[in-house]
């Protein structure tokens, strides 16, 4: 097993600072995270569950997960990128979704349609997100929609979001969740968010 390469994508999980893999021939007995405190631990830990999982088909335990938080003057007056609200609309084959954020007092509005499919009506949110945020941050086609995952572990139902940022012909792979509450297509755009918004932090301040 490349426990290596689990730390490589550990490191891409917004959030994480530094990851320390304890393990045998087969089996990882412990992990340790070290990450800010810009982001909840259980978040944390459902993206890691996500990303071993999409990735290598791995599905960890997560009470060998251990995460300490610090406090980073890097995450203190940043400003966000926030979700305001979204429109679905369907029409014979297709379906649109138009997605609102707000970045620095101002309202961003971003719409993308496709095929009306099951994985679809998952997928056109995080992907009118990304568009919007790419609008914000002035720079097209950098975000690819990977995957839109929803699971469900001990009643509580959440979704994941995996986004493929390239930039400069290098290509970086976020994750992002957030519970479903009441609307699904709400927590999508906003696992979306969650999965990019500490890597483009830099790109909008």
């Amino acid at each position: 097993m490349g426990f290596s390469s689990f730390c490589e994508i550990i490191n891409k999980i917004s959030g994480v600072n530094h990851v320390k893999i304890v393990h045998d021939e087969e089996n990882l007995q412990e992990l340790h995270i070290l990450a800010s405190t810009a982001r909840s631990p259980k978040q944390i830990v459902r993206d890691i569950e996500t990303a071993l999982l999409a990735v290598f088909d791995y599905r960890i335990d997560r009470k060998v997960i251990s995460i300490a938080q610090i406090d980073s003057e890097d995450y203190k007056g940043l400003k966000r990128i926030k979700y305001e609200g979204l429109i679905m609309e369907t029409n014979d084959n297709s379906i649109e979704c138009k997605v609102t954020l707000s970045y620095d007092g101002e309202d961003y509005i971003a719409s993308k349609t496709a095929i009306k499919t099951n994985l679809n009506r998952r997928k056109v949110v995080a992907q009118a997100t990304v568009t919007a945020v790419e609008e914000i941050i002035g720079q097209p086609l950098i975000f690819d929609v990977q995957d839109v995952i929803i699971t469900t572990s001990r009643d509580i139902t959440f979704v994941s979001v995996i986004v493929n940022m390239v930039v400069n012909d290098s290509e970086e792979a976020m994750v992002g969740s957030a519970i479903i509450k009441n609307d699904i297509n709400e927590a999508i755009a906003k696992a979306t968010l969650d999965a990019v918004n500490r890597r483009i932090q830099g790109r909008t301040n």
